[in-house]
């Protein structure tokens, strides 16, 4: 058992290594140039002394006007968050799941509250608050940590910029910045589970604001068959720890772990088309039946 547990603790550590060398500085600032890491954008003023930041961006076919009402809206009680709303519906955020220009819901004011959870739940904490508003152009909000009283000061903020760049043409620019002060035990949960669930609902956001801009469906079918596919994947995540420690080919469930786990992030992360995924989940799901017994990778 000694062994077994050594290897698992060694195969986790790789896994974590690996996300903490390679994953987490792409996504932290997925689709942004050196530049626009660089400048200044609207609602850095809301933490002026940011310890961490992160920077995303996504080029958009429409025009910045076209862009702005849909961003607009962004909130649980506007137009939603155009994201995975299956999942977040999942966990009682009572998204809106229709795609529609609400008019009525776009309307601004410094001190307004950016709904991610229904006031009613969770004592009403589940909201960020504009702190930033330049009309047509951004919206930012200041926030606190998870876990953390009304009482307590923002120690965070959270920026939607829309920039034209050509004739027809915008890009869409969201950064997040933190204060310093973060306990260690606080940035070790921001930094391997926080900011990759944040960046997964956030990307699916941006590209929702895209394709809608851009006169298209945001594909939530094709999002709920993705949230399907990562529950799979954390299945086979599960099913290895448990062979690991139990299996008789435990050398081989050690494999079949890592790679469900690489598997998780890529689809989560990454988020390939459905199909690309689907034949993923079935190559690994086929090195469960390997742990399990099954024949060897290879005649030799």
């Amino acid at each position: 058992m000694i062994k077994r547990s050594l290897a698992l603790l060694t195969a986790v550590a790789a896994i974590l290594l690996l996300f903490l060398l390679f994953v987490r500085p792409w996504y932290l600032r997925w689709g942004a140039t050196d530049a626009d890491l660089s400048r200044s954008l609207p609602g850095d003023e809301i933490i002026p002394n940011a310890a961490a930041q992160e920077t995303r961006a996504i080029s958009i076919a429409a025009p910045a006007d076209s862009v702005w009402p849909w961003l607009a809206q962004l909130g649980q009680d506007r137009g939603g968050f155009y994201s995975y709303d299956l999942l977040e519906n999942l966990v009682g955020c009572r998204m809106p799941t229709e795609d529609r220009l609400r008019p009525d819901r776009q309307g601004w004011q410094l001190g307004d509250k950016l709904w991610m959870y229904p006031a009613t739940k969770a004592g009403g904490v589940g909201f960020a608050t504009l702190r930033t508003y330049v009309p047509g152009r951004a919206l930012a909000f200041g926030t606190r940590a998870m876990g953390a009283p009304l009482t307590a000061a923002e120690n965070g903020s959270w920026s939607f910029v829309i920039e034209p760049t050509s004739a027809g043409e915008s890009r869409l620019l969201v950064r997040g910045r933190g204060a310093p002060g973060r306990s260690v035990l606080g940035a070790g949960f921001d930094h391997a589970i926080f900011e990759p669930i944040h960046f997964a609902m956030e990307r699916r956001t941006m590209l929702g604001i895209k394709a809608l801009a851009e006169g298209s469906s945001r594909g939530r079918v094709g999002n709920h068959a993705q949230v399907v596919l990562w529950v799979l994947t954390f299945g086979l995540v599960i099913a290895g720890v448990i062979m690991v420690l139990r299996a008789t080919h435990w050398v081989r469930a050690v494999m079949l772990f890592a790679a469900a786990c690489a598997l998780f992030q890529v689809l989560t992360l990454r988020q390939p088309p459905v199909l690309i995924g689907a034949a993923l989940v079935v190559g690994v799901s086929w090195l469960l039946r390997w742990a399990a017994g099954g024949p060897r990778l290879s005649p030799s």
